[in-house]
């Protein structure tokens, strides 16, 4: 029996869920604002303005109606952008079903309270939804999910039936979705990633290839390790799917918004994504939200505190992190 499933957001990831979901026997209404991808879902079968490449199932379709959305799901998938998860949520919330299931792969901090967003969330749903809340993590580009790319989730929650059935719901002979409970860890290696990448990012801009990368690596998983741990989470998650996995594909990835702010920023003239021709980098705001958690928890962040400090310089941006680089010292 076909499932109906809700996508809230009709970005790239979004639309690369609904694609892979609908060729796994699923009709999905997708929620979107923007008119021009409204019409081109419903009437081209394409989401020109971010999976250009792909012919859609006609069993996805696109509404700006988002009680027209969730009529009928029992899996809800958040797929907007971190600034606007809360807003969107709400909006969704009088029209869900008692007992879906939400399932979110918006990532990030929350600025205010300095915890994962997925938190957050939690926060806004009714107690028994906000136990089953599960958070999708880990090494997903959009276009290698829709191509077909071996792909694998990480699928945290707290309830382990729910995670059951995400990740049965993801589970095919080439995507593959591990199940967690450690939700807060999952949430923090997620947000706190996108900073890092940028310092990978500053190594291709320096023309540093390898040795600084798989160094810079290391540095970036063992403090991501102290910030988890912590935090109270696991800090072996950092070395899981959700922080090593995905700080992987975040980092050396040609598509990473990230990582291409970093490579961009060597040399700029402004720090601000804008002036470089691109639009939102999370990593910015989580560079921020990571130093002041980690200030608060009293843990030794200093690569992220050097990345921090290339984006609040006035020129030469990358010079901390260089700096950082040169003068660290093993005891």
């Amino acid at each position: 029996m076909k499932k109906y499933i809700a996508i809230l957001g009709a970005g790239n990831i979004g639309t690369a869920l609904a694609y892979y979901l609908a060729h796994e026997g699923n009709k999905i209404r997708m929620y979107c604002i923007e008119p021009d991808v409204e019409t081109d879902v419903n009437q081209n079968h394409r989401n020109s303005v971010y999976l250009p490449d792909f012919k859609l199932p006609a069993a996805i379709k696109a509404s700006s109606d988002i009680a027209w959305c969730l009529q009928d799901s029992m899996v809800i998938i958040m797929a907007v952008p971190s600034f606007a998860a809360a807003e969107v949520l709400l909006r969704a919330k009088p029209y869900m079903h008692a007992k879906a299931i939400v399932t979110s792969i918006t990532k990030g901090f929350n600025m205010d309270t300095l915890e994962p967003n997925i938190l957050s969330q939690q926060k806004l749903l009714p107690a028994y939804q906000a136990k089953r809340l599960c958070m999708l993590g880990g090494p997903v580009i959009a276009g290698e999910l829709a191509y077909g790319s071996p792909t694998a989730f990480v699928v945290a929650c707290r309830d382990a039936q729910a995670r059951a059935i995400v990740v049965k719901l993801l589970t095919d002979t080439v995507v593959k979705a591990v199940p967690s409970a450690d939700l807060m860890g999952v949430g923090l290696a997620s947000a706190v990633k996108n900073a890092y990448a940028i310092a990978f990012g500053m190594c291709d801009g320096l023309k540093y290839p390898t040795n600084a990368k798989a160094f810079v690596m290391t540095l970036a998983m063992q403090e991501m390790a102290s910030l988890i741990g912590k935090a109270g989470a696991n800090p072996q998650t950092a070395y899981s799917l959700a922080g090593l996995g995905d700080i992987l594909v975040t980092g050396w990835s040609p598509h990473g918004r990230n990582r291409h702010y970093g490579e961009r920023l060597v040399g700029a003239r402004s720090s601000k994504p804008s002036d470089l021709g691109l639009k939102t980098v999370e990593g910015i705001a989580a560079a921020a939200a990571g130093l002041r958690l980690a200030d608060r928890l009293h843990v030794s962040v200093p690569l992220l505190k050097s990345v921090n400090q290339c984006l609040r310089a006035k020129s030469k941006f990358h010079e901390p992190f260089v700096h950082y680089l040169t003068h660290l010292k093993f005891t």
